[in-house]
């Protein structure tokens, strides 16, 4: 797909004036060069204005104060666009375009009206780069690929061409970032519109995973407890004839609750006091107090456990340090040799010494033997750690249970040391019925684990449903040959640029949308450890061009083929003066021959390229820099010096 700049075009607020058109030409590096303050930084944020930016930043006073209308005409296949938006005033931004669609356009002599809105203009927009207007939930933090995302590789302006830091346009804040790493992928080609949804679906539902995972974790922790109150609950409704329930170890804890709810709707006519029901509590005691006698003996066993585990961990770490020890100690044997196996003999042995390299080789040997111990006890930690979690485990799960059976002691005793002739009343055993009924009610607010656990299985069964459906090893390996791809063509482009090791292989890391450059030393430095601004612009201009050349050439998703670099020679001008007249002399040639190199490189890019493509360039630099490039592909657009300027003078106000 075509899309490239024919003009930029401002409209006047002065009446009588025609509108400013800045015109550029397609395959070639087109420059435009100035003084400063003439409006060369002023393009990108026009551009970007007209193309449904939500703020405008193009500079106040002089450019905002003298136009009423900003717009842009783009060439596209076989018809033009063009895109303009009315200048804010006070506010932030304005959604009032005005849209032109045509084989030819002519450009008015003035705007009256709008006749569009952004969200229109970008609607159309989305339709034609082909992005699919799949509807997503954006309360979930899922949304669709725009070709706004699209602006982070077209434009690189001053504060940006040579950053450490920031690799992409408005990539300086976390929103944007985070927005271009997760859409990233789909630029390269590798996951369409709908495959990002469910990637952002399986992100969602994972953590929702997590959170009923939790809860069912809480549930199961507090319903121990509730087990042991609940059967306290049933012996006693036993004592009073509310029901013939006997609670046993088999039984469902739903089963139990049950039982529960049914005794809650009973009133307290239906009790019934029999003698044979009062001797239940003090049996229920006897019980629990053997069950209590069982747990605290299988809570010791595991804290003894967890005490002879510690003990080994730490016996562990001694011999593994006193193993390190004898080998620091015997690593010299090594050297000596590989010394004694370049040179025959060594100093530090006297002639007499026989046999000296069977005696080096006995060490070595030795050296060796310890190595293997070392690395076959690296091993035993990791195992070690997994089963001190388990007996960890047990000793919670242990305490729990023992707690809640002696809480339910507790409270059984105490219940016998009340006075029989109170314990048994009607009004003993209403009170009995509204704690129960009490606690039913919070369970069932709580919710019960057959609940949480349905929801869990079903929120895991789509999450693997929609994995089966992304298949990310699929992904990976489209995002991996893109990858490739770029480190390839970004070496070919740093061959040709003032980078210090250009031979150094260099990759574009997505997760950090940065630049990662593996040193002569295997060592991999990210490009905001590495010095020197003409570096960062190099590695900068080698990315841009090497994502425009797999955008047209090896992606079928549909990316705007122009590029705009705001004033990359900024690096190397102005220089700290020098106080000799020749090393400053030849501080400017050295620096003008590395500005050339930037111009070189771009030219041969558009002339070698087979597909369209458009660079512009804004530039203090002349043409004593970039002119006369042999078979060059460069065009000059403008100079605007001697009071020419984006903004025409006449259109000022005095």
């Amino acid at each position: 797909m075509r899309f490239t700049i024919n003009s930029v075009i401002l409209w006047p607020k002065k009446a009588g004036f025609s509108p400013r058109s800045v015109p550029f030409h397609s395959q070639s590096v087109n420059i435009i060069t100035g003084a400063s303050r003439t409006g060369k930084s002023a393009l990108i944020p026009i551009i970007d204005y007209c193309l449904g930016s939500e703020k405008c930043t193009i500079p106040v006073e002089t450019i905002r104060n003298a136009c009423s209308w900003f717009g842009v005409l783009f060439d596209m296949d076989r018809e033009q666009l063009l895109l303009c938006r009315r200048e804010p005033g006070d506010k932030v931004s304005t959604g009032d375009m005005f849209i032109l669609r045509d084989k030819e356009i002519t450009i008015p002599k003035q705007i009256e009206k709008n006749n569009a809105n952004i969200a229109s203009i970008k609607d159309m927009m989305n339709e034609l780069f082909g992005i699919s207007f799949l509807e997503l939930n954006a309360e979930a933090g899922v949304y669709r690929p725009s070709y706004r995302d699209f602006m982070a590789f077209l434009f690189q302006p001053q504060n940006i061409v040579a950053n450490a830091d920031v690799l992409f346009y408005k990539a300086d804040t976390m929103e944007h970032r985070k927005k271009l790493i997760d859409v990233f992928p789909y630029a390269l080609g590798a996951v369409t519109p709908e495959i990002l949804a469910k990637r952002k679906q399986i992100e969602r539902l994972s953590k929702e995973s997590e959170r009923l995972q939790r809860d069912l974790d809480q549930i199961k922790f507090v319903a121990e407890g509730w087990k042991q109150e609940v059967s306290g609950w049933l012996t006693q409704a036993r004592e009073y004839g509310l029901t013939q329930y006997i609670a046993n170890d088999t039984d469902d804890f739903t089963r139990q609750v049950d039982e529960l709810r049914a005794i809650s709707q009973k009133r307290i006519a239906d009790a019934s006091v029999a003698p044979e029901r009062v001797t239940y509590l003090s049996e229920d005691i006897v019980v629990l107090r053997r069950e209590e006698q069982k747990i605290s003996r299988e809570l010791f066993a595991a804290r003894k456990r967890h005490t002879e585990m510690l003990q080994l961990m730490k016996s562990m770490g001694e011999y593994d340090k006193s193993m390190q020890i004898q080998l620091d100690r015997l690593d010299i044997s090594t050297w000596l040799r590989s010394n004694m196996a370049e040179r025959n003999v060594l100093p530090i042995f006297q002639p007499s010494h026989e046999n000296v390299m069977d005696d080096v080789n006995a060490l070595c040997d030795a050296v060796e033997q310890i190595e293997s111990t070392t690395r076959e006890m690296d091993v035993v930690p990791a195992a070690f750690e997994r089963e001190m979690q388990i007996v960890q485990e047990q000793i919670q799960e242990q305490a729990d249970k023992l707690e809640a059976i002696q809480n339910r002691i507790k409270a059984e005793s105490q219940s016998l040391a009340i006075h029989r002739e109170e314990s048994y009343t009607l009004e003993s055993i209403s009170r009995f019925l509204g704690r129960i009924d009490a606690a039913i009610n919070t369970y069932e607010r709580i919710g019960t684990d057959s609940e949480l656990q349905t929801r869990l299985d079903g929120v895991n069964n789509r999450i693997k449903q929609l994995k089966k459906e992304v298949n990310e090893s699929e992904i990976q390996r489209k995002v991996d040959y893109a990858l490739n791809y770029l480190k390839t063509e970004m070496g070919k482009i740093l061959a040709k640029l003032d980078v210090e090791h250009p031979e150094d292989p260099v990759d574009f890391v997505i997760k950090d949308l940065t630049v990662r450059v593996k040193n002569q030393t295997g060592r991999d430095d990210y490009l905001w450890e590495i010095g020197s601004a003409s570096n960062w612009l190099s590695y900068h201009i080698s990315l841009i061009l090497a994502l425009q050349h797999f955008f047209q050439s090896k992606s079928n998703v549909n990316v705007p083929n122009f590029i705009f670099f705001d004033q990359p020679s900024q690096v190397y001008f102005p220089r700290t003066r020098y106080s000799s007249d020749e090393a400053e002399e030849q501080l400017k040639d050295d620096d003008k021959n590395s500005v050339r190199k930037i111009f070189e490189t771009l030219s041969a890019f558009v002339k070698n390229a087979k597909f369209d493509i458009q660079i512009i360039v804004t530039e203090h630099a002349d043409d004593d820099i970039w002119g006369n490039i042999p078979d060059s592909q460069i065009h000059l657009v403008e100079k605007w010096r001697n009071n020419v300027k984006l903004v025409p003078v006449e259109w000022l106000e005095e």
